[in-house]
Formats: structure tokens, C-alpha cells, sequence
């Protein structure tokens, strides 16, 4: 079974931890699904899901990061998941999430949970071998120096400061690469173009070249440009920090790292 449908099948197991439809079991929406086959693919080890307020991106980045911890598709001993955000209060909403999915599970799964709010935020999980931890952290990239995450949730990364919020996301993606681990970054828009979370897209008629890298030729390709700090996204100097590409309806994807 693939990754990403033993998550959204976990996922659609818990139940809404508050508002109206608190106690009722989670159905996900198209694009959640959509969002959750696509960062849990096989190769993919940064997912970013951008989307206005209101539609649930915390409560489902959450939902992902506990079943990371609980080894719902991952087997690795001693995982470790992180969730990071540019306060330590910001970070409280989806590790608070996290705490109210929990009262999904029979009591004795529930007593398999520990829970910390002093002097740091954390979740130890004893199931599954036990030493299973999810941890909230504020936006100073010295929390994260040495750590070796399984998973990282990015919250509202568009909203960090810009020096302390690139250290912090450098220190964890460094991480990720010595446990082959995960990053969700998750963001309402940015505040402003200049912010390197921005992202903007930019369309190119490509021609005849569909044929030769074996597409039909009712495809579209995007290239989405991520900025250089303080360069707005949909300006060319953009095009420098990031590059990546998706291709419509082939069922391609493609993307290069920043340089």
C-alpha cells in the first residue's frame, strides 16, 4: 500500500477536535488528498501547500505529523517530529491540534502518549518501540542545531522573520537529509513579494519540444520561481534562487533545487 493512502486513511480515522462538527470523523476535501499523494510520494522530501485562511491546512499538517510519529507509514526507531513556527503561541495551535486528534484513540492508545507544555512543548510516544517524540519550536535556528527530524511541519512559513526564519528552516532541512525525513511547509500568502516564501508562476509556450521529451502536445507548463530574499517572486531575478516545473495532464513532475 502506498504511503500516501495509509495517511489518508489514518487521517480519516480521527476525529474534529473542536467547532461546530467536533466528535464527527474527518473527510478529507479533494485537494487535501491531492496535497497529502503529492508530499507523501516516493522522491519527494519538501511539500509546500499554500491556501487562504480558513481551510484547514494546520489541522491537516497535524494530522500528518502524528501519524508520522506513530509510525503509521514510517518504521524508523526514535522518530522525531518537529513543528516549527515564528512564535512559540503559533506553534502551540498545531501542536494543540495534535493533542485534541489524540482523543480519537482508544484510552489505552491515549495512555501511550505523554504530554509536555514545560519547559518546551513536547508529545512522547511509547507505542511502537517507544522514544517517539513531536516537538513545537519557535523560529531561532539554534533550537534546531543537531536535531535529526523523521518530519518537519513549517507553519505559516510565510510569516517568518526573514534572518531567524531562514536560519531555522536551514538548520531543519539539514536535519531531514540524515534520516531521509520529510518538510511540510504550510503558509497562508506571504506578507509581502519580497518575503522567500513567495511564490509566483510563470507561463512559457514551449512548442514542438513536448514531442521530444515524450508529451502530448495539450500540456502546460508552469514554472513556479521562488525569490532571493527580498526579491519580489514574479520578477526575473527570481528565476536565479528557484526553478521548478509540473507538467499538465502528462503525469510528470519535475524540479531542481536552488542554486
Amino acid at each position: 500500500m502506498k504511503t500516501s493512502t495509509k495517511a489518508i486513511r489514518f487521517l480519516e480515522t480521527l476525529c474534529i477536535p473542536e467547532g461546530p462538527k467536533a466528535g464527527e470523523q474527518i473527510k478529507l476535501a479533494p485537494f487535501q488528498k491531492k496535497f497529502v499523494r503529492g508530499a507523501l510520494s516516493e522522491g519527494i522530501n519538501v511539500a509546500v501547500l499554500s491556501i487562504g485562511r480558513g481551510n484547514a491546512k494546520t489541522a491537516l499538517s497535524a494530522g500528518i505529523a502524528l501519524g508520522a510519529a506513530m509510525g503509521k507509514w514510517d518504521n524508523q526507531p526514535r522518530r522525531e517530529v518537529l513543528i516549527a513556527a515564528r512564535t512559540r503561541d503559533q506553534a502551540r495551535i498545531a501542536f494543540d491540534f495534535v493533542v485534541g486528534f489524540m482523543r480519537s484513540f482508544s484510552d489505552d492508545e491515549q495512555k501511550k502518549f505523554t504530554v509536555r507544555r514545560s519547559p518546551r512543548l513536547e508529545i512522547e510516544y511509547d507505542g511502537d518501540g517507544g522514544e517517539h517524540f513531536i516537538r513545537a519550536i519557535a523560529a531561532d535556528g539554534k533550537s534546531a542545531l543537531g536535531s535529526a527530524p523523521t518530519m518537519v511541519l513549517m507553519d505559516e512559513r510565510g510569516h517568518w522573520a526573514a534572518d531567524q526564519g531562514d536560519a531555522l528552516e536551514h538548520a531543519l532541512l539539514s536535519g531531514l537529509g540524515k534520516r531521509g525525513g520529510r518538510a511540510l511547509i504550510i503558509s497562508t500568502s506571504a506578507a509581502d513579494d519580497a518575503t522567500r516564501f513567495q511564490f509566483g508562476s510563470i507561463k512559457i509556450k514551449v512548442g514542438s519540444i513536448a514531442r521530444n521529451i515524450g508529451l502530448r502536445s495539450d500540456f502546460r507548463l508552469t514554472i513556479w520561481c521562488r525569490s532571493e530574499r527580498r526579491i519580489p517572486a514574479r520578477r526575473t531575478e527570481s528565476v536565479r534562487a528557484w526553478i521548478g516545473y509540473r507538467v499538465r495532464p502528462a503525469v510528470r513532475s519535475h524540479g531542481a533545487a536552488p542554486r
